[in-house]
């Protein structure tokens, strides 16, 4: 949930730019994993959200008491807390000590904070539920004031003098607003226009119409909400839905059935958080609602394409816990960070328990925004309820939770990750096939290969695998990824010409271990890698199929995935080594072609399409290129 943005990419993008199938691994670099020493300790409670104002911190919650690091002097602080972002000194001044619980806390102008929640008085004035603070003595603003808000306050968003405001309410300043309405930001007096419509509940009858959370993208045009609702300005939206404010916060043409599908009985909306990616490109949605089934929404988190075009959109990626709520979330160009008081990711087979591939992350994960597999990041919290909010500026992570340890160290409820923590690098398949690598007589041989013609062979020194005993191979980022007729996967680091040694990659294996993975390795008949995924043929199947795979973790999907079936003339069944290079995937066959046609990408996954021609055979270059292990490989100079 972001309260303030991380240094934008592009704040020009529209609702989706040339880049809307965001599955490209470009590297990044994560937070740490040990906490900035010198924050406050809040005593009780939970934060519910921060806010970063200049140089200030700020916090709300349901808390009444804090104390400076290396302090025993508790101060007493109700609902609101202020600190200095570098030193971590509470404000000494900055009390204005609401009477009921802070929901949201959001940046204003000129020094000052929007508060929302469920209190009646703050800074010794009367202010219903919404209030803006002056950071400076923690007075209230006297002219905002938007009257009586006759339901709770759960989200805000400032955007060019309107403040968004969400929630459970059905009137502001005596105006009729169900659950979302825009004010003046200067004076808080309710605006006519943009009206928005939001109707019903997710489960008919059940709870109150409800907007519980927000987010504006980095220009913004365009607001994502999500809540107890089934309309949005008359069409249907089921608990997700995105206006576009320079329309008149008409809804988009985005839509997805994906959050209409029930979860356990005891939610009627279980949608917990939203957040834009900074590029504006994607948006990602949290939520609690007991276990369900690999493809379910429960206690998920799920990417969608932000593409307005797509009128039925289904998640890119689907990260699931296997049963525990996700509270939080905030995306940055290197990361998607979740926290809440989930035990387990890569865990869609388990239910309230430890399925195939689970790997631990508790309290706190950070997801690749190419495929939600966490990276190898893991510092753990004590986990209680949860995470109120996330917060990412340039200086780290700020947590806000209801718990006391970060990475076994005692941190109260507000804790800093710095910035520059692991970097990772960015990977992909090459552009072009310059130079194709294929088993031949148990060594391995490469050749130059441009359009349709190919240069002599070289054998490449020994050293390497057991050719024999291998089903597939690819090369990524320097390293030689290869999957054993024995339902083994390794990598070694290969330059063309010499071999590393090997190593396990196992990341999904340590909890339960990944056992369909093993045997479909054991049964390939040709893989690759592009884009958070490994693609792979299996013998007699009639599909291409794929996997989820995260390099940096060494952790691969636990579910199989299908990208496509027979498509134009790529034939999965009756293909034997496959690659990608560029727009084009290339495979060859029983009779030692090698074929090409395109490969065009989806928001869930690329697939082949159009015809199929041949590039190399013996009728074309004079090689037989098959059948037998092919890859894409680094080009070795003359003499290498």
């Amino acid at each position: 949930m972001r309260r303030t943005l991380v240094a934008v990419l592009c704040c020009l993008l529209a609702w989706a730019g040339p880049e809307a199938f965001a599955t490209t691994d470009r590297g990044g670099t994560l937070v740490g994993e040990d906490p900035v020493a010198g924050t406050p300790h809040v005593l009780d409670g939970e934060v519910l959200s921060v806010a970063q104002v200049g140089g200030t911190i700020v916090l709300g919650g349901t808390f009444t008491r804090a104390r400076n690091d290396g302090s025993a002097t508790e101060l007493p602080r109700r609902g609101l807390l202020a600190f200095d972002a570098a030193t971590g000194q509470i404000d000494p001044l900055f009390h204005p000590d609401p009477d009921g619980p802070v929901n949201v806390v959001v940046a204003g102008p000129a020094g000052t904070v929007y508060v929302g929640g469920e209190f009646s008085r703050i800074g010794d004035q009367p202010r219903l539920r919404l209030a803006r603070v002056a950071l400076a003595g923690g007075t209230v603003v006297p002219r905002f004031d938007a009257g009586a808000v006759n339901g709770e306050v759960r989200d805000l968003r400032l955007r060019r003098g309107k403040l968004w405001v969400a929630g459970q309410f059905t009137r502001i300043g005596g105006r009729r607003h169900r659950a979302l309405a825009a004010l003046s930001a200067r004076t808080g007096a309710a605006r006519r226009s943009p009206e928005v419509k939001v109707r019903g509940q997710a489960r008919k009858g059940l709870g109150r119409t409800t907007v519980a959370q927000v987010d504006l993208n980095a220009n913004g045009r365009f607001l994502a909400l999500i809540g107890n609702f089934r309309s949005v300005q008359g069409e249907r939206r089921v608990q997700l839905a995105v206006l576009d404010l320079r329309r008149g916060a008409a809804v988009t043409s985005f839509r997805t059935r994906f959050y209409a599908a029930p979860c356990s009985d005891l939610y009627y909306s279980y949608v917990r958080d939203v957040a834009f990616a900074p590029s504006g490109s994607y948006l990602v949605v949290a939520t609690s609602g007991g276990p369900g089934l690999p493809g379910s929404p429960c206690d998920t988190v799920a990417r969608f394409e932000t593409r307005g075009t797509d009128r039925a959109a289904r998640p890119s990626w689907i990260a699931s816990t296997g049963g525990d709520t996700v509270q939080a979330v905030e995306v940055t160009p290197s990361a998607v960070y979740v926290g809440g008081h989930q035990r387990w990711f890569n865990n869609s087979f388990g239910v309230n328990s430890t399925g195939p591939g689970a790997v631990a992350r508790q309290g706190l994960a950070a997801l690749s925004p190419v495929n939600g597999l966490p990276f190898r990041w893991n510092p753990g919290r004590s986990r209680g309820v949860g995470v109120g909010d996330l917060l990412a500026t340039d200086r780290g992570l700020w947590i806000g939770s209801d718990t006391d340890r970060i990475n076994g160290q005692l941190r109260s409820r507000i804790a800093l990750l710095p910035a520059g923590g692991a970097s990772y690098p960015a990977v992909g398949p090459p552009r072009r096939p310059s130079t194709i690598y294929r088993v031949q007589g148990g060594d391995l041989v490469r050749r130059t290969h441009r359009g349709s013609r190919s240069g002599p062979a070289t054998t490449v020194p020994g050293g390497g695998p057991d050719w024999a005993g291998v089903a597939g191979a690819f090369v990524l980022g320097g390293q030689l990824y290869v999957a054993g007729r024995d339902g083994s996967f390794t990598r070694r680091a290969f330059d063309g010409t010499s071999y590393g040694p090997p190593e396990p990659v196992d990341g999904a294996d340590g909890l339960v271990p990944l056992l369909d993975w093993r045997a479909e390795l054991a049964a390939t008949t040709g893989m690759f890698y592009d884009r958070g995924r490994i693609y792979f043929t299996l013998a007699g199947s009639r599909r291409l199929h794929y996997r989820y795979f995260n390099p940096e973790s060494g952790i691969v999907g636990a579910v199989r995935l299908v990208a496509s079936r027979k498509a134009g003339g790529f034939a999965p069944r009756k293909a034997r080594g496959i690659f990608v290079a560029g727009k084009h995937l290339y495979w060859t066959t029983a009779s030692g072609r090698l074929r090409r046609t395109g490969w065009s990408q989806t928001a869930q996954a690329a697939r082949p399409d159009g015809e199929a021609t041949d590039v190399g055979g013996p009728l074309v270059d004079g090689v037989r290129w098959g059948p037998g292990v092919v890859f894409a490989g680094p080009t070795v100079r003359r003499g290498g």
